[in-house]
């Protein structure tokens, strides 16, 4: 199976509020890109559900409060090596909060292995 995501992802485990029409929940996030997050629940939201996300990163004061969409949902069946749960589209990020996230995973991703040039050296 290819890589489809279209930026680096890293592994964070944070609180994350989330507040649907219906109520408000929390669970802790997997892991952070620049354009989604993966929250950790044995119940995600269907696919397309909107969602407001409150959360914040390990030595950033800063708080992210953003709408987001769920885009791929797993409810973890025993047959699943995939960790039950939700991974969810950041929408309308600001400039400030999009930067942010990206110095964080930039910063905790980790380093590309380089290829020797010269193949047999």
């Amino acid at each position: 199976m290819s890589e489809q995501r279209e930026e680096p992802r890293v592994e964070v485990e944070v609180e994350v509020r989330y507040r649907t029409a219906q109520e408000f929940l929390s669970a802790y996030s997997r892991n952070i890109s620049g354009g989604g997050i993966f929250v950790r629940t044995p119940q995600p939201l269907p696919l397309n559900h909107t969602v407001r996300l409150r959360f914040t990163l390990p030595g950033i004061p800063h708080r992210f409060d953003v709408n987001g969409v769920v885009v791929w949902s797993n409810p973890g069946s025993g047959r699943s090596a995939l960790p039950s749960g939700m991974g969810i589209k950041l929408l309308d990020l600001d400039p400030h909060s999009r930067e942010l996230i990206a110095d964080f995973v930039k910063a905790k991703a980790p380093a590309p292995v380089l290829e020797k040039e010269e193949k047999g050296a």
